[in-house]
């Protein structure tokens, strides 16, 4: 699962303090890290809403990650679906996108919730709004924080330890969206970088021989 699996891991476990039996959040929830973060939640024993931006992806999360709740952010409101798939709150949010997304996460989080600020997707071509309710954070002592994997290679044997023998077993599955070609890895690149992107799971490029 690579540096995308451990990012994943390091943002539940390591800045979230993901609780065995919580309710979470993940935004791009059929992107590589979002992936692996529904996985290892639900093998951690916790509650796990997610989100994507194609049916396809939200019958994958559905179906084959078997999250809790699964809703494409396309239709209706995020905040909606939140209160429908964890009408008692959540307690933590893996962040994968900012904007709309971050701001009905911080209306659904508990006190004491926590967000692990992963990515942006949802800005990263064009500027999103929000989140407007930011002040939410101090009534209900909520810890957002951003992270780089890069900071925590010294973790790398802990979620190998976890990883690994998930992964030989099949409790943890790994999917990948391929490409053929170095002519295809421009157009690859910016598909990844767009909101609503195709791929599931991680996307590669393969080079001929």
């Amino acid at each position: 699962m690579g540096v995308t699996g451990f990012t994943a891991w390091i943002g539940l476990f390591r800045v979230a303090g993901l609780n065995k039996g919580e309710t979470i959040f993940i935004s791009a929830g059929a992107g590589a890290v979002g992936s692996a973060a529904c996985q290892f939640a639900k093998l951690h024993g916790c509650r796990v809403l997610a989100s994507a931006g194609a049916e396809n992806k939200v019958a994958f999360l559905r179906d084959e990650l078997k999250v809790d709740y699964a809703f494409n952010y396309r239709d209706g409101e995020p905040f909606d679906h939140l209160k429908k798939g964890a009408p008692e709150g959540i307690h933590v949010y893996f962040d994968n996108t900012g904007g709309p997304r971050l701001e009905a996460a911080l209306y659904l989080l508990r006190n004491y919730g926590r967000v692990a600020l992963c990515g942006g997707i949802a800005g990263y071509n064009t500027r999103v709004p929000g989140p407007r309710n930011l002040m939410l954070a101090i009534g209900k002592r909520l810890r957002l924080e951003g992270f780089i994997v890069s900071d925590h290679f010294k973790e790398l044997p802990a979620f190998l330890a976890e990883a690994v023998p998930a992964l030989q077993s099949g409790k943890l599955i790994h999917r990948e969206t391929s490409v053929e070609g170095l002519n295809a890895a421009p157009a690859a690149l910016l598909d990844l970088l767009r909101s609503g992107a195709a791929n599931i799971g991680k996307m590669i490029v393969k080079l001929s021989d």
